[in-house]
């Protein structure tokens, strides 16, 4: 009985594959990043609104568009920040505008790029622009919006990322094809060292900084990621600080599942096979990319509004500061709300309504059957650029650098030309479980095949026999008794 339920409850085992996997059979990891700095303070000093649009006897000299617009950047700061009296909802397309003339540009955030040792003309040629959570964000290697997004289910407001038309021929699940070129996207890296990766150079200017909208700590956040994913900075990040040299050395971690388990149920085998999972918003289906769209329509269900970042349908609200405080609470309460619906007697103490336990109860963000994930170690030291344009004799003030500025370069590449790869397999086959029964039975009761042919030879041909034998002896008796008379 316990082998039997093992084999039920239990049938998948996870194990290492035999072989390594070389690091140009996957992709280059995505990597996305953020600048802190939301609003420019030559644009918009959001530290001075801040503190006009709290007090009360200077808020009413606010015009319209200065509240909104404070409003609007609140939404990408800490926070505790947005104000609870702000607008609950706004036009989308409107606070998208705000935030884009405001924020730095691509050409204000980065100064150089090499991509394998190559030094880019233009940091335009490998990273484009996509919307997050955190505000407007640069990517390198994603997939672009056609490929990621079921674009037909998607609002028509504005966009997340570039419409990428590159020849894709890379799946999740099946990788690359055995003809396709090395310069295939997503790209994928050609071995591993610093002169295999990805090199760029960050600035910021001191007068831009606020250090009230993201707190004390300056700079850019930081995340490799899968290209098939939807990035969240607001939850995973590394940082890359100002003045600041960072080395991230990429450990690849990827999870393929056995064709034996494809027959299995996916809460059986933990996984989803990518036809077996229905995404509104998403083509490709990850973990990741499941709990985004799980938290878009909980947080709908809940504040009756979305997060911008959020990819969301056309008949979704679009959040303002008003509504922050909800936004948050949803987030918390979507990680707990499966927890609470399996203890005895919570339910007196719920207070989400109806619509929303639904849809958090419909989630189910199983792991994709195929899967790979990123593991970053960072190393950092100080990078001192004006001891080095002093030490080549260059001015400090020219068209490409001003004295202002602060600079953080960043490394990207493969610590190791191979990684192991991990498994799920089955534990317990049809036929694996036959045999261990038999084997059990042998061990403990001396039971075997042979047994089985005993055991039907005693039953029919050795019952037979001695039945014909029985019959024959009474014929022969008859005839002897026939003989005597």
């Amino acid at each position: 009985m316990k082998l039997f339920n093992k084999w039920a409850e239990n049938p998948v085992i996870v194990s290492f594959a035999e072989t390594s996997t070389p690091v140009w059979q996957i992709p280059y990891p995505a990597v996305t990043l953020c600048i802190e700095t939301k609003a420019k303070q030559t644009k918009f000093n959001f530290t001075e609104y801040y503190h006009l649009y709290r007090n009360e006897s200077t808020f009413a000299n606010l015009t319209e568009e200065e509240r909104n617009t404070f409003e609007d950047v609140s939404m990408v700061c800490d926070d505790h920040l947005a104000p609870t009296n702000g607008r609950e909802t706004s036009m989308g397309n409107e606070t998208i505008e705000n935030l884009r003339r405001l924020s730095p540009d691509m050409n204000d955030i980065f100064l150089g790029c090499k991509w394998k040792d190559v030094p880019r003309n233009n940091c335009a040629d490998v990273f484009y622009e996509v919307l997050t959570e955190e505000g407007f964000c640069y990517t390198f290697n994603s997939l672009g919006a056609d490929e990621l997004f079921r674009l037909e289910n998607l609002h028509k407001d504005y966009n997340y990322m570039a419409f990428d038309h590159k020849n894709i021929s890379w799946t999740l699940d099946g990788g690359y094809p055995p003809d396709s070129p090395l310069d295939s996207y997503p790209w994928r890296g050609s071995g591993y060292g610093a002169k295999a990766g990805l090199t760029f150079l960050l600035k910021a200017h001191a007068i831009d900084l606020d250090y009230l909208c993201k707190g004390p700590v300056q700079g850019f956040k930081i995340l490799l990621h899968n290209p098939a994913e939807l990035p969240r900075l607001s939850q995973q990040f590394f940082r890359a600080p100002l003045s600041q040299e960072v080395i991230v050395a990429v450990k690849p971690k990827m999870m393929t599942t056995s064709e034996g388990l494809r027959s299995y149920d996916p809460d059986r085998r933990q996984c989803y096979f990518p036809s077996e999972r229905y995404l509104k918003y998403f083509k490709i289906y990850t973990q990741q990319n499941c709990e985004m769209e799980c938290l878009a329509n909980f947080t709908n269900a809940r504040c009756g509004c979305v997060h911008f970042g959020m990819p969301h349908g056309p008949n979704m609200a679009t959040c303002n500061s008003g509504k922050m405080a909800c936004i948050k609470k949803s987030q918390m309460e979507l990680v707990t709300v499966e927890m609470k619906s399996g203890m005895a007697g919570d339910d007196e103490n719920d207070t989400l309504i109806g619509e929303a336990r639904e849809v958090a109860l419909r989630c189910k963000c199983l792991p994709a059957c195929t899967s790979i994930e990123y593991e970053a170690e960072t190393s950092q030291a100080d990078y001192d650029w004006k001891s080095l344009f002093r030490a080549y004799k260059l001015p400090m003030n020219n068209d490409t650098v001003e004295e202002d500025a602060l600079f953080a370069r960043v490394f990207v590449f493969f610590k190791e030309a191979q990684f192991i790869t991990s498994r799920r397999s089955e534990l317990y086959g049809p036929t694996d479980f036959l045999a261990n029964c038999g084997g059990l039975l042998g061990l403990f009761m001396g039971f075997s095949i042979l047994s089985v042919v005993e055991i039907i030879y005693f039953l029919t041909l050795r019952l037979y026999y001695l039945l014909w034998k029985k019959k024959d002896s009474k014929i022969n008796a008859d005839l002897n008794n026939k003989r005597l008379a």
